[in-house]
């Protein structure tokens, strides 16, 4: 057995510690595929961009790093703390601002049979119940990329992927924001569409979708983070194959739903 490449201090062996006054997010889930084509979807750029950010670069290795981004909306630059492949793999990253505490994500990779059970925790969440939302956002986030990386490797290994993806802030409870996308006409079929993967949350539909044919849906109403005022709509899907027109369709009607229903959302943070 080799072992552990390590970036900076030597680290304990239980890696996902709890660090006092913090808490963690996490998922797990198991995957039809060999422990490198998994190690491979978290480590290479190409990889990643077919189940997770919509950009990525990674400069692999111990000291290495790995950037994602969503349409620079949403960006990290996390550095690779742990390089075990294909068994373990650790980055951490830290917030711009200088109140916000830093993060670690640690991935373990384990062989199962002709099967992979990974396993992704997040840790560094103060306690304070303004990071609740966060919180609860990256346990959704993560129980939805998980099975969009299961879905990738099991069903389109090695096909580019579409990306429709629209987000509006609106000044109102998650709830009623809910409410009035499942009342609409233009929005509301997609709260049923397809066979749903994650329901354990009444703000969030999860699902795979025959429009485009095998597509992953996710629609949600996130709470606010720190720092926002308010809630915010993400819809997402991902569709692999020849789709492109479909989904750019969809981003296009999504857009145009959402600032029709959500119009009080103009100006707001």
């Amino acid at each position: 057995m080799t072992k552990p490449q390590t970036a900076g201090p030597e680290t304990p062996d239980d890696s996902t510690q709890q660090k006092p006054g913090t808490r963690s997010a996490q998922g797990e889930i198991v995957i039809g595929a060999a422990p490198d084509r998994v190690w491979r979807a978290l480590t290479d750029a190409h990889e990643l961009r077919r189940w997770f950010p919509l950009d990525a670069r990674v400069e692999p290795g111990p000291d290495g790093s790995i950037w994602m981004s969503w349409r620079n909306e949403f960006a990290a630059d996390m550095k690779i703390l742990i390089w075990d492949p294909p068994r373990h793999l650790q980055t951490g990253w830290s917030f711009h601002e200088a109140d916000q505490p830093a993060q670690v994500t640690d991935y373990r990779i384990e062989a199962k049979g002709g099967s992979t059970s990974l396993r992704v925790v997040t840790s560094g969440f103060p306690l304070d119940a303004s990071w609740d939302g966060w919180v609860e956002g990256t346990n959704r986030g993560w129980a939805f990329e998980l099975y969009s990386l299961k879905h990738y490797l099991e069903r389109h290994a090695g096909e580019p992927r579409h990306v429709a993806y629209v987000r509006r802030r609106v000044p109102l409870p998650r709830e009623t924001a809910w409410a009035r996308l499942a009342d609409d006409e233009a929005l509301g079929r997609w709260l049923t569409a397809g066979r749903a993967f994650d329901d354990r949350h009444a703000s969030q539909r999860a699902a795979v979708v025959d429009d485009p044919a095998d597509a992953l849906l996710r629609i949600s109403v996130e709470p606010a983070s720190p720092g926002a005022d308010h809630p915010e709509i993400v819809m997402w899907l991902s569709a692999w194959g020849p789709h492109e027109h479909r989904v750019g369709e969809l981003q296009t009607a999504w857009q145009d739903a959402l600032e029709r229903l959500f119009d009080e959302a103009r100006g707001t943070n």
